[in-house]
């Protein structure tokens, strides 16, 4: 049973053309969220926002899908934009690529928050459900 959630939970999905302005933000978001997490966790914050341009029940771009109200506090606190302005680190750089790549460590989770009392993918301090 293990194996097979692992398998579930580790996919390849279809790549998505982005830009470099919405790879560094991405990145950025990335670093604001789960920049002190595991190189797994970072993949996973960005994995979210990857499942969220593809789900088509949110904005298909990048940076509408970080920049929809209420959704990745860091962005609407400025945050990201001021990471990216100068540069987020490289860890979440490659965490970013990767995820945009079709690299999915989480299924077809469309969020995250602090772990806790939330049945999803525990990686680090976060639930992914």
């Amino acid at each position: 049973v293990a194996a097979e959630r692992e398998a579930t939970r580790k996919q390849q999905k279809e790549a998505v053309l982005t830009s470099a302005s919405e790879l560094n933000i991405l990145a950025a978001l990335v670093q604001c969220e789960a920049g002190g997490e595991s190189y797994e966790g970072q993949l996973a914050v960005a994995s979210v926002v990857m499942n969220r341009v593809r789900s088509g029940g949110y904005p298909g771009t990048v940076h509408d899908v970080i920049y929809q109200k209420s959704q990745f506090p860091p962005a609407g606190a400025g945050s990201v934009a001021n990471v990216a302005a100068k540069g987020p680190k490289q860890s979440c750089l490659q965490a970013a690529q990767e995820a945009i790549n079709g690299n999915c460590n989480i299924g077809d989770a469309l969020h995250f928050r602090r772990a806790g009392n939330k049945d999803g993918i525990i990686i680090g301090n976060h639930v992914f459900h």
